[in-house]
């Protein structure tokens, strides 16, 4: 199972808190200013905390994982491991056994995807890293249209995000990679509970 590098999650909060400026963003027909199409795309990564829908992703590993969300409670299950986040807090089960992990604001990657909060904090930051290139993009996931950025700065990575902000999808360092292969509406009530 591919962990989501805590090296990395590290530079993304450094960058959060530490970085400001503007990089650019080829979209083939010239420089754009990247602060405002990224703005977009966190947006939308945004607006998915408040999307109830099931979406189901293929990993670079081969495996399968489900994100189910049914505000305000969200599901990622991948084979026998889950990560439950809700007003209540963070539950991390892995292999059958369940705890509540200390520093539940920064919950651990148990499923071995990152989640759309780490994605959003990631395109935040290269947003406001200095020199960074972006390329800006539109794909098709799921019979999704999705809004892409492929940022090359302080860390490299692809993400897109459907017009309602789910992940669509992410290819970040070593195997962390996920795509969209489908997505529903609805949320069943018992793997959110």
């Amino acid at each position: 199972m591919t962990r989501v590098p805590s090296r990395l999650l590290a530079t993304v909060t450094v960058a959060v808190l530490a970085l400001s400026g503007c990089a650019t963003v080829d979209e083939g027909t010239g420089t754009v200013d990247a602060e405002a199409r990224l703005a977009e795309l966190t947006d939308r990564l945004g607006r998915a905390a408040s999307e109830t829908y099931t979406a189901v992703y293929a990993l670079g590993t081969g495996e399968m994982a489900t994100v189910v969300s049914a505000p305000p409670r969200t599901a990622t299950i991948s084979g026998d491991d889950r990560l439950l986040i809700g007003p209540d807090g963070v539950i991390s089960c892995e292999d059958g056994t369940c705890s509540r992990p200390p520093g539940a604001d920064d919950p651990p990657g148990a499923t071995g995807i990152v989640t759309p909060e780490q994605v959003r904090a990631m395109v935040s930051a290269a947003a406001h890293t200095p020199g960074a290139d972006v390329v800006m993009s539109t794909e098709t996931f799921a019979g999704q249209d999705s809004l892409c950025a492929d940022v090359d700065g302080m860390s490299a990575f692809t993400v897109c995000a459907t017009e309602d902000g789910v992940l669509a999808s992410f290819r970040g360092e070593g195997e962390t990679t996920l795509e969209l292969t489908r997505l529903t509406g609805s949320a069943d009530p018992a793997l959110i509970a």
